[in-house]
């Protein structure tokens, strides 16, 4: 179970979480002095109980992530011009980031690869925190294919 400590020992300068709620706000409380958290995904839940002494102490940022690029939800912007700037700022991230970070560095943070149909039973371990680095799921494969 992570820390639930306000402020933690301070380890990371940034966190991109995909996980949220208690290990969400563990990374929170264990991120340095004017560090960054990006909020990426709600697989251990969407509930966040933290306090905000990392925001006001430390000057941490939480920043979420819109991961779907949505079109018609309550909320989002309806100009088609502005979800078109949206979707081109994206397309040049990832194409930033391809030029960016070598084979070398992805693989250092890469766990595993699973097929669609190991997602379900890979998601205990990885709720539990027995998984360090990122699983690939590979949607082209089956079980026994």
């Amino acid at each position: 179970e992570p820390t639930t400590k306000p402020l933690g020992r301070q380890h990371w300068a940034g966190v991109v979480d995909s996980v949220g709620a208690s290990t969400l706000a563990a990374a929170i409380s264990q991120t340095m002095y004017r560090g960054a958290v990006a909020s990426t995904g709600v697989a251990g839940g969407g509930e966040l109980s933290t306090t905000v002494f990392p925001f006001i102490l430390r000057g941490v940022r939480l920043l979420g992530v819109d991961s779907t690029l949505p079109w018609n939800i309550d909320g989002y912007p309806t100009d088609v011009e502005r979800w078109r700037l949206w979707r081109d700022e994206r397309l040049r991230i990832w194409d930033e980031l391809a030029c960016t970070l070598s084979p070398t560095a992805i693989s250092a943070i890469h766990s595993h690869t699973i097929c669609l149909d190991d997602v379900y039973e890979s998601s205990h371990a990885i709720l539990k925190g027995e998984v360090a680095g990122r699983v690939v799921v590979d949607v082209n494969k089956r079980s026994g294919a």
